[in-house]
């Protein structure tokens, strides 16, 4: 037991240091970084919502678009970069197994995820605490008070975002397990981020009467089976409305994000467990 968790934690390290080193890992981290910054100087496209609502629903939209497409991309180019060099045959041919393989290429990309999501965390309390603070200072003038901004909300929604970025990288090395190419894991992956955006729909459709029964079952099964990833979109209620936030919410959604990805895990385990490299 204990040597299996060093040599998944091996493959970890490895993994989080190769994917830190990516050119591709430092642009989106800009990019994010610059669409976080720049989120007050966008405030005059509001329309009818408050200036802290707006730069944080502006930081968390950047925040889940960039992330999504690394956590697609990293962890399929991770993923085949080891298939394509023929270092994963060398790597498996010693006492490292294939569970293990994916575990520690799972752990090393999410940590990545995990600093990339902490730097915009940090980069947008930032920019909403010095906002928040001018608001204040004119509020005194207007007698308007402003929202409050929370950051120990900020601090779940970036747990939260984490986990949600986690599940998405699951279900990327599933689908890495039984795909040939890179070119397929991203599309399916990226299929698999939008289908979980809008699997809410199909929710509301399962919760709605209907004839056909065959198609209430249809629904109620994909429902399960492809996670809601618009759960952890609760990012403006915590930060800004946190006593709006439901008691257990964050915690049920930690869980469900949890739940999750040791389905996909175990799926991509059982999958690769069958792939010939």
């Amino acid at each position: 037991m204990k040597a299996s968790l060093q040599r998944t934690i091996w493959i970890c390290r490895v993994t989080f240091l190769e994917a830190v080193r990516q050119r591709f890992f430092a642009f989106l981290l800009i990019l994010g970084a610059a669409m976080v910054l720049s989120s007050v100087s966008f405030r005059v496209l509001d329309f009818g919502h408050g200036e802290l609502k707006f730069i944080a629903d502006f930081g968390f939209g950047g925040m889940f678009l960039f992330g999504s497409v690394l956590a697609v991309v990293m962890t399929a180019q991770l993923f085949f970069s080891e298939m394509d060099n023929r270092t994963a045959l060398t790597l498996l041919a010693k006492p490292l197994s294939r569970t293990e393989f994916l575990l520690g290429k799972f752990f090393g990309t999410w940590a990545v995820l995990g600093v990339f999501v902490l730097i915009l965390s940090i980069l947008l309390g930032l920019v909403m605490w010095g906002r928040e603070q001018e608001l204040l200072a004119a509020a005194e003038q207007s007698g308007k008070i402003p929202a409050q901004f929370s950051a120990g909300g900020l601090l779940s929604f970036a747990l939260l975002q984490w986990f949600r970025l986690g599940v998405v990288i699951t279900i990327v090395l599933a689908v890495c397990a039984a795909a040939r190419t890179f070119l397929f894991a991203v599309v399916m992956g990226a299929m698999a981020v939008v289908a979980g955006q809008l699997q809410w729909i199909a929710q509301d459709a399962v919760l709605k009467p209907t004839q056909h029964g065959l198609y209430s079952t249809f629904l109620w099964v994909t429902s399960r089976l492809i996670p809601n990833l618009q759960q952890f979109n609760i990012g403006d209620a915590l930060v800004l409305e946190s006593a709006s936030v439901p008691s257990g919410a964050v915690a049920m959604a930690v869980g469900s994000g949890g739940f999750y990805m040791v389905a996909f895990l175990v799926l991509a385990a059982l999958i690769f467990r069958r792939r010939e490299i």
